[in-house]
């Protein structure tokens, strides 16, 4: 078993947050999604990148240390949270200083 990587704080600016249009439908009808959603950016906010690749985890932490391009974060949502969607992905645009909260299935 491997041990869980550790990465050294990376804080970044996750500037405006913004709902995409499927999020903020969603929202509007599944109670849970809000409390998931806010543990996710949690998570982005602090370098949990969630279900990445190697390569998109280096890219993440070069972008967090160089402070400029992309932070990307996949996670899983379970069935039940809200029906069909089945991940979530929140994008930090450092140069606009914007986060993007979206559904796997949705286009950035």
């Amino acid at each position: 078993m491997r041990a869980p990587l550790v990465l050294p704080s990376l804080p970044f600016d996750p500037g405006t947050v913004v709902f995409s249009p499927g999020i903020t439908s969603a929202l509007k009808s599944s109670l849970s999604l809000r409390q998931v959603i806010d543990h996710f950016l949690e998570c982005h906010l602090a370098t949990d990148f969630g279900i990445v690749s190697r390569a998109m985890r280096f890219d993440n932490v070069l972008a967090a240390l160089l402070e400029t391009g992309q932070l990307t974060s996949r996670y899983y949502l379970h069935h039940h949270i809200c029906p069909p969607e089945t991940g979530l992905i929140i994008t930090t645009h450092l140069d606009e200083r914007t986060t993007t909260i979206r559904f796997a299935s949705e286009q950035e």
